[in-house]
C-alpha cells in the first residue's frame, strides 16, 4: 500500500513539474508570440499542406514557429528538403531539438524569427497570432524572393490572396490552411509593380 501511494506521488510531482515548464516556458515567450499557446499541429493539417505544396529535393522549408517539429521532419521524410525551424517556447524547442536528434537536413533553433531574414527560403509554414498575421506580411514582403510559397493555418495573411485554401478532411480539424505565392499573392506589390510597368512604357 505504501509503495503505490509513493507511485502516485512521483507520477503527480512530474505532472505538476511539466505542467509548471509549459508555463514558464509559455510566459517568457508571451512578448513574442502575443499569447500563442504551444499546441502541435495535428498530422492531418500537416499531411494537407503536404499533398497540396510539393516540395523538390534541393527545396529550403522554413518554419516559423516550428512547435515540436513535426512539419518539419514530415517535409524531410516526403520530400528530402532542408528545413529550419525557429522556436522561443523553451519547452516546444526542446521537444523539437529531441526528436529531430540525428536528421539529416533539420535544423532547429531557440531564436525569434523576426530576427531572422527569410530571403532563402523556398516555402515558408506558419501557425501564428492573428495580432502578428499585420507585421508578417509586412516582414514577408520585404525578404521574400520570387516563387517563395507561404502556408498559414487558421489565419490569413492581410493584404494577401490565398492561390487556395485547404480544408483538412477532419470534423476536429477543419481550420482552413491559407496557400500563397509571392509576389503573386501579395496584391500591393503587383499593383506597385503594374503601375511602374505603365510608367516604363508611357
Amino acid at each position: 500500500m505504501v509503495e503505490w501511494i509513493f507511485v502516485v506521488l512521483i507520477v503527480m510531482g512530474v505532472l505538476f513539474a511539466v505542467k509548471l515548464l509549459y508555463v514558464l516556458a509559455t510566459v517568457s515567450a508571451h512578448p513574442i508570440t502575443q499569447g500563442a499557446l504551444f499546441v502541435p499541429t495535428a498530422n492531418i493539417r500537416v499531411t494537407t499542406f503536404l499533398d497540396a505544396v510539393p516540395m523538390r529535393s534541393g527545396d529550403f522549408l522554413v518554419d516559423i514557429g516550428c512547435g515540436d517539429g513535426r512539419v518539419l521532419r514530415a517535409a524531410r521524410r516526403r520530400y528530402g528538403v532542408s528545413a529550419l525551424g525557429f522556436e522561443v517556447n523553451l519547452l516546444a524547442y526542446l521537444i523539437a531539438k529531441v526528436r529531430s536528434l540525428g536528421i539529416e537536413g533539420i535544423q532547429v533553433r531557440w531564436r525569434n524569427f523576426w530576427k531572422v531574414h527569410l530571403r532563402d527560403a523556398n516555402v515558408v509554414f506558419c501557425y501564428l497570432f492573428p495580432d502578428v498575421m499585420e507585421r508578417l506580411a509586412k516582414k514577408l514582403e520585404a525578404e521574400l524572393r520570387t516563387g517563395t510559397r507561404v502556408v498559414s493555418c487558421n489565419f490569413p495573411i492581410p493584404g494577401w490572396k490565398p492561390l487556395e485554401v485547404l480544408f483538412p478532411d477532419s470534423s476536429l480539424h477543419d481550420d482552413p490552411i491559407y496557400v500563397y505565392r509571392f509576389p503573386d499573392s501579395c496584391r500591393s506589390i503587383r499593383t506597385d509593380r503594374k503601375e511602374t510597368a505603365q510608367l516604363s512604357s508611357s
